[in-house]
């Protein structure tokens, strides 16, 4: 995952002076703009300085479509959304974009975006010809979510956050005292495409083998099911669970596995086992306070994170003498991403 800014330092500090100047003397409210770019939704919102979404817009992103289209979608939401708060552009202290792919750090410009269709688009660029006086940032959109959580959301606070987002894949990020983690080459993390070592040589979408993604994802936890559902033991995911196309829903395991269904029991203990493996190394490597998980597969709630955080703390390190952080689901569910996105430019500041 990859996660950057772009906007001239210069410029961005001369802007900054202002806001400040203006806000210390008439306690004056700064506005943001967050945009979260998803291959189904544009999510469009005005984020204020408390951290606070005060109107938001979604429309269809209808990709694939050119970058130019894209962003001419994008500014007339804004331009929507100011007109409805009776606010201005000069109201705005920063635009902020996630993107769904890899993001150069040096340049900001998006490199390759699957859902989207999209290779080498500079979205900064596009959207300061239509605000030229205003700062745009881009970061991966997973990032832009673990950042709006770990400013706003479930890690508020907390001084460092690691967040997994479990979904059709997994995507996550890493916050440590309000700076994103980008690694010594700026694309971030991938804590979906850790190896697993399973014997089973599942291939992961990535090109690889036995990623972490392939287990403790949908796409995992509907393979397993299917396993499961290949035997003759009674089980009520039979009338419930479909494999056809798009209509698997993981929330009947979970569902099945809270009424005691002996089958929906197993395969949540075995998700439970890949997951705790894949959170017992992310632990010992970056030492998070804390533990967030998103995505559609979180939305369980306690009969995924009450085995999960048993299984966890069974991993501890031998000797170690920090008990495992807390693992918890997050709060803001699709805003933090927006939120995330609105406040990159606070990235590094203190709090």
């Amino acid at each position: 995952m990859t996660v950057c800014f772009y906007v001239t330092a210069f410029d961005f500090l001369l802007y900054n002076h202002l806001y400040i100047t203006v806000a210390e003397g008439g306690n004056v409210m700064a506005y943001s703009i967050g945009i979260d770019l998803g291959g189904t939704n544009i999510v469009v919102g005005i984020v204020d300085d408390s951290r606070k979404i005060v109107d938001r817009k979604r429309v269809k992103t209808r990709a694939p479509r050119s970058a130019e289209s894209l962003v001419d979608t994008m500014a007339d939401t804004i331009d929507t959304l100011l007109t409805r708060q009776e606010l201005s552009v000069t109201d705005l202290l920063s635009i902020g974009i996630g993107v769904p792919g890899v993001v150069d750090p040096e340049t900001g410009m998006l490199l390759h975006a699957t859902n989207l269709f999209l290779k080498h688009v500079d979205f900064p660029a596009l959207l300061r010809e239509r605000f030229p006086d205003v700062p745009v940032f881009i970061a991966n959109d997973a990032d832009c979510a673990v950042f709006g959580e770990y400013l706003a959301g479930a890690a508020h606070n907390y001084k460092s956050v690691l967040m997994l987002t479990l979904g059709t894949g997994i995507g996550g990020g890493f916050v440590f005292e309000n700076k994103i983690f980008r690694g010594a080459t700026g694309f971030g993390i991938e804590p979906g495409h850790m190896a697993i070592e399973t014997g089973d040589r599942i291939a992961c979408s990535c090109g690889q083998w036995d990623c972490l993604e392939v287990y403790a994802s949908i796409r995992g936890l509907k393979r397993m099911t299917c396993e499961a559902l290949s035997g003759d033991d009674d089980t009520v995911l039979r009338d419930r669970v479909s494999f056809d196309g798009a209509s698997f829903n993981a929330r009947y395991i979970f569902e099945a596995a809270s009424e005691g269904d002996v089958v929906a029991t197993m395969i949540l203990d075995r998700f439970v086992h890949y997951l705790a493996i894949g959170i017992r190394n992310l632990v010992v490597l970056y030492r998070p306070h804390m533990i967030l998980l998103g995505g559609g597969i979180s939305h369980a709630g306690d009969v995924l994170l009450e085995p999960l955080r048993a299984r966890v703390a069974q991993t501890t390190v031998s000797g170690d003498v920090l008990p495992p952080p807390p693992i918890e689901r997050s709060n803001l569910g699709n805003d933090a991403g927006v939120i995330g996105a609105a406040m990159l430019y606070t990235e590094g500041q203190s709090t």
